[in-house]
């Protein structure tokens, strides 16, 4: 809630700019005499009777520009090894001050206390610090034009206090927790927030409004901190981990164990190089604590998206982010550096004899990674990451005893350079970026993997009229190398279909070892005002390629949208605030075959009461699918409509809840799909909390691939109707003990079952009506499958399910240091012969019935600073 406070982009009409004049207030260096406050929450240390008041916020929310109905009071003071920080904040009923107590880092409907700087006063980035009445903690760096990072965390100190007045806090900030220039003026930016929970008051010191998209360059300023000396920053967090696996197997397998012991140890560093630049790196890491994957079931030709969740990868990202989608979804999240490709389960397959077995490693070992951040002058801002991932290796017993090795996934060397210039006080951006992926393949056996791989290119932003306007556009290029085989199974991969029949455009090359491409997009828009709108697109050549360190979904493709929307902010009869917007785009290939065309009109609209509500609806007019064939001749797919809707409760009381519907219905009978998802959240008492999201979903087509066969020198398409349908829950359970105990469990349900019928095969992919570009497909079934006479396919119908349990106990014992406790459970499987029928019951029973498998592990870090 917090990140969504400072950097969301509320958008409403321009009223007169008075943020431009900037609030200033003195920074009290301590002295002798005053000494250095004790934190305790108190507030009667001298230095806080010396130094001068902040006060006079400002409503941002519920009455923008009106004064705070909650007085404030703020003061700051320095010395040589932090920044202190108290706050008072009067409540005139502090029995309905709202304390959630909760794990660190955890958003909840509380009262919260802010603080933020800007250190470098770069009217771009800052450091945010903030804490509830029960003494929960939350840091986090947010930038603007950027995403915040919650995944950041210092070691600093903040103690609270309640009483008749209201409740107070005391801060200890390090210097080494931040990044700051020694020389200068002594001004860094300087920004206080409160929120009052139960009036939904959100009040500033240095006002920002709803429009306003860039907070930190709406900061006041913090003046006197001159003198400062360059800190000491090497911090060291050495760990070690211990745990066992018990799990099911086959007694008769040489490498199994029905409990299989687990030890390592590792180290992480993070080094000041300078007082604005930092050296993050991390040796052997483990990330056993950090929750699995949703469960899925995916029959698409793409790879699904999977958020990263590991500390390192999450702290700092701002800097290395690069998106190349457009939308939402996982289209939206496409990007030049894609991290969870780093440690990456091994991609080979593995030989195993006669009577023989294997020992397969489950993930690729991340031998040790590195990121050096920051700013090095003159607007400068940089960030250069690189990572080792050592050799994997399968141990192979054959029937005679015989053990051999065989390699499973190369070692891998994986570097991120990003680079951006600020000018202009910020408003004017450029910066370049560069990706590389180099492999060792010799004598692996793994060549049909790239060799390497390379990507970069440079970007430039704009905002103007006040920030009223932004523009922004960025234009890449990228290189593959490999044998090959690599290279032809990159031209014949999902991204572009390079073999497929029917086009001039594309040449498929069995003979290259190397790939080139191209991408670029550009973006203009109005962000604020009443109205706002704005065109924005992408194009990337057939040969674009950046898999091996991003995540792209597809090349051969350029897109174009317009979008405007209205907003309005001002509370009336029955909405707080609403909006309305719409748009439309197209995309078409490189041979200029149109593959989508949309319009799409939406809003959503908040109530007096704080409920929510949305919805939506989109017409789509169809197109070529250059994939449906998955590498076959262009499909005329039909278009059709879809929508969504939904709605939420008041996130503030102890109940909440919020359901939500989206749909599709295919033109020409050709299919439908809905999805019915809902949520429920209890919290009891102040430190437990519950909550579950069950959902369902049914999806039914008439053109589901299935399969593909050569006969007589001809590939034949086989596709059918299918009716799959979903159910999954996540639940989760938080009980928090004090602000550094807590205690987490988590939940997983899934269930999917599809069935296929009406086969059939695409003769005439062009064909004007649906029902002509296919024939239908006579087969039989036996128990092997199906037999269509001139070639067979076996049966695709499915039924999966799974169910995960996640259980971490986080007690952080000394500022910095952690003790984790974690406990994981897992079962499921498939039925090996299924007619695809969606049986509840049946699923639960069978999920019951099957063996799990159990992790507990212990993990111990001990935070040093030098």
């Amino acid at each position: 809630m917090l990140g969504t406070l400072l950097i969301a982009v509320a958008l409403t009409a321009p009223a007169a700019d008075t943020t431009n004049s900037v609030r200033q207030v003195a920074a009290y260096r301590l002295t002798s005499a005053t000494g250095a406050p004790t934190l305790d929450g108190r507030l009667d240390d001298a230095v806080w009777m010396a130094a001068d008041t902040i006060g006079g916020f400002t409503q941002r929310e519920p009455r923008e520009g009106e004064p705070s109905r909650f007085r404030t009071v703020v003061r700051v003071a320095f010395d040589n090894d932090a920044i202190y920080v108290a706050a008072r904040a009067y409540d005139p009923e502090p029995s309905r001050i709202s304390a959630q107590l909760t794990r660190r880092d955890e958003d909840s409907p509380s009262d919260w206390l802010m603080v933020g700087f800007d250190s470098r006063h770069d009217r771009r980035t800052a450091y945010v610090f903030a804490v509830n009445p029960a003494g929960v903690k939350r840091d986090m760096t947010i930038a603007d034009g950027g995403d915040d990072d919650s995944g950041w965390d210092a070691v600093w100190s903040v103690a609270v206090g309640r009483d008749s007045l209201g409740w107070t806090a005391e801060y200890r900030i390090p210097l080494s927790a931040l990044r700051f220039a020694t020389g200068g003026d002594g001004v860094w930016g300087f920004q206080a927030l409160r929120v009052v929970q139960r009036e939904n008051e959100q009040s500033y010191w240095s006002p920002v409004r709803r429009d306003e998209p860039r907070q930190v360059a709406r900061f006041g300023e913090l003046r006197g901190l001159r003198g400062l000396p360059a800190p000491r920053r090497l911090e060291l967090l050495p760990y070690t981990v211990s745990g066992v696996t018990r799990a099911p197997g086959d007694e008769a397998n040489p490498f199994y164990s029905s409990s299989e012991l687990r030890g390592s140890v590792g180290l992480d560093v993070k080094y000041g190089v300078t007082s604005n630049l930092t050296l993050d790196a991390t040796f052997n890491p483990d990330f056993g604590q950090v929750e699995a994957d949703p469960s899925e079931v995916n029959l698409s030709a793409f790879e699904t998206f999977l958020s990263e969740r590991r500390p390192f990868f999450t702290e700092g990202a701002d800097i290395f982010r690069f998106g190349i989608g457009l939308g939402d979804g996982d289209g939206g999240n496409e990007s030049l550096f894609y991290s969870r490709r780093v440690g990456r389960a091994p991609r080979g397959g593995v030989d195993v004899p006669e009577g023989g077995y294997a020992d397969r490693p489950g993930q690729t070992n991340i031998l040790g990674a590195a990121k050096l951040s920051g700013e090095i002058g003159r607007g400068w801002s940089i960030g250069v990451m690189n990572a080792l991932t050592a050799e994997e290796r399968a141990t192979v017993l054959d029937a005679d005893g015989v053990r051999s090795g065989q390699v499973v996934e190369p070692m891998t060397n994986y570097s991120v350079i990003r680079a951006r210039r600020e000018l202009n006080g910020g408003k004017t951006q450029f910066g370049a970026v560069t990706t590389g992926v180099i492999r060792r393949l010799d004598g692996t056996g793994m060549d049909w993997l790239r060799s390497r791989a390379f990507a970069g290119g440079a970007d430039a932003q704009h905002r103007w009229g006040n920030d009223t306007y932004s523009a922004r556009v960025w234009v890449l290029g990228s290189r593959i190398e490999g044998s090959t085989d690599a290279i032809r199974n990159a031209q014949g991969s999902s991204a572009r279909y390079f073999q497929r029949p029917g086009q001039s455009y594309l040449r498929f090359d069995s003979a290259a070892t190397s790939l080139e491409g191209w991408a670029g997009s550009y973006n203009v828009a109005k962000v604020k005002g009443k109205w706002q709108g704005g065109f924005l697109g992408s194009v990337r050549s057939p040969g674009f390629e950046t898999n091996d360190l991003g995540f792209q979904r597809a090349a051969d493709e350029i897109v174009n949208v317009f979008w405007m929307q209205h907003i309005q902010r001002t509370p009336g009869k029955v909405f707080r605030d609403w909006n309305l917007a719409g748009n439309a785009w197209e995309a078409r290939n490189f041979g200029w075959e149109r593959a989508g065309r949309a319009l799409n009109v939406n809003g959503s609209a908040r109530f007096l009461n704080y409920w929510n509500t949305w919805g939506g609806v989109e017409r789509s007019f169809g197109g070529w699918d250059t994939r449906a064939l998955r590498g076959g001749a262009a499909l005329l797919a039909p278009g059709g409509y879809s929508g969504w809707m939904g709605g939420s409760s008041d996130s503030r009381k102890r109940l909440t809840g919020h359901t939500s519907l989206n749909w599709g219905l295919r033109d020409e009978d050709s299919g439908w799909r809905y999805n019915v998802s809902a949520g429920l959240g209890w919290r009891p008492t102040p430190s437990l909390r519950f909550s579950a999201s069950p959902f369902y979903s049914r999806y039914n087509t008439a053109w589901q691939y299935v399969g593909a066969r050569e006969v007589g020198g001809t590939r034949r398409y086989i596709f059918g109707e299918l009716d799959q349908r979903t159910f999954g829950m996540s639940a989760r359970v938080n009980k928090t003990f004090s602000p550094t105990l807590s205690l987490q469990l988590y939940a997983q349900p899934f269930m999917s079952a599809g069935k296929y019928g009406s086969f059939r095969e695409p003769t005439s992919p062009d064909a004007g009506r649906f029902a002509d570009r296919f024939t239908p497909l006579a087969v039989t079934r036996d128990e092997k499958g199906y037999d269509a006479g001139a070639f067979r396919f076996g049966n695709p119908d499915f039924s999966v399910r799974d169910f995960n349990l996640n259980a971490v106990a986080r007690w952080e014992y000394r500022p910095g240091s952690t003790f984790f406790l974690a406990w994981s459970h897992s079962r499921g499987g498939s039925d090996d012969v299924t007619d695809g029928q969606f049986r509840f019951r049946r699923n639960l029973d069978a999920l019951w019935n099957t063996e799990a498998a159990n992790v507990v592990m212990l993990k111990a870090n001990w935070w040093v600073s030098f």
